[in-house]
């Protein structure tokens, strides 16, 4: 049975000899195209773009009314510094007031959510023969700001003031050869729109013309639709202030200017024409005020009665927000 077997394996010998391998190339042998990385799935087709982009992280959003917005008040029956009214004698016959505010397009400075506004007033104090009413009123403004808190900003801003009570103390009483006045002032100001809470708080140094501290503090509260008819409406803005300065108008006057109060009826129109979140806005207001014990220190060292005692000023604004 063997020798059979080996007899076999004999017979098929030459058939697996023709079944061998092939030969091993001599040299080295050179792999091509070869990985050994499992392969990464496609990538996903990009997103369409949004229509409108998104603020950059530090970009305050800032709604319309806060871009710009020019004010005019036609006339009042008293011209008021911070709530501080004025005697006959420097001023008698009324005020007119244009005012404007606009925040300038890049509004995120250094890459810090800071935003640049520009700001002035420009106001005539009638009748000539008055001690202010001989020459028109100018203030300048320039600041940065900040949104540090929803409804919360912060601003750092210089001005420069022309005429009006404080560039007539420069020139009467500090003696310079003009009306002119320079500060830079530094606030906070909280406001939630058309309802709550609002108010400002404001300091500013003197270093031209009037050399001091000054300060204007305010809190108030808005109520809606205090009146609501069938096309026309109103809120209620209610405000208290007080201002005080330190050696601001008179080197001995370091105390409180002066106390107010303040009552506006912000209109607006079922149409959305007017008020609110309309471009246009009228707001008749009315003001009381009540000098603190600065009054009686910047009598005594001008030698002039300048301040009143107490004072009541009523307008009208008329402003247009872009």
């Amino acid at each position: 049975m063997m020798k059979r077997s080996l007899i076999t394996l004999a017979a098929g010998l030459p058939a697996l000899a023709t079944e061998l391998p092939p030969a091993i190339p001599d040299g080295p042998v050179t792999y091509d195209n070869v990985s050994y990385e499992t392969p990464e799935p496609a990538a996903e087709p990009p997103a369409p773009a949004l229509t409108t982009p998104a603020l950059a992280p530090d970009t305050p959003a800032i709604g319309t009314d806060n871009k710009g917005y020019i004010y005019i008040t036609p006339y009042t029956n008293e011209y008021t510094v911070r709530g501080m009214g004025l005697t006959d004698g420097l001023t008698d016959y009324g005020y007119t007031q244009v005012s404007g505010s606009y925040i300038l397009p890049n509004q995120n400075l250094f890459g810090r959510g800071i935003y640049q506004r520009i700001s002035g007033t420009y106001g005539i104090i009638w009748g000539h023969g008055d001690a202010l009413g001989d020459t028109p009123l100018f203030n300048a403004n320039y600041a940065l700001g900040k949104e540090i808190f929803p409804n919360l900003t912060a601003e750092v801003g210089y001005s420069l003031r022309y005429g009006g009570m404080e560039g007539f103390l420069a020139k009467y009483h500090d003696g310079v050869p003009h009306r002119l006045s320079q500060d830079i002032n530094v606030a906070l100001k909280f406001n939630d729109g058309q309802k709550g809470f609002f108010g400002s708080m404001t300091w500013g140094l003197g270093f031209s013309g009037l050399n001091g501290i000054y300060g204007d503090l305010e809190i108030g509260y808005r109520f809606t639709n205090v009146f609501n008819g069938s096309r026309l409406g109103a809120d209620l803005e209610l405000s208290a202030g007080i201002s005080p300065s330190f050696s601001y108008w008179a080197d001995s006057a370091d105390g409180i200017d002066a106390y107010r109060i303040r009552a506006a009826l912000p209109l607006f129109t079922h149409s959305g024409s007017m008020g609110r979140d309309a471009k246009l806005k009228v707001i008749p207001w009315v003001q009381a005020s009540k000098s603190g014990n600065n009054a009686g220190k910047i009598d005594r060292a001008l030698q002039y009665d300048a301040v009143d005692s107490f004072n009541l000023t009523v307008g009208v604004d008329v402003g247009w927000h872009f």
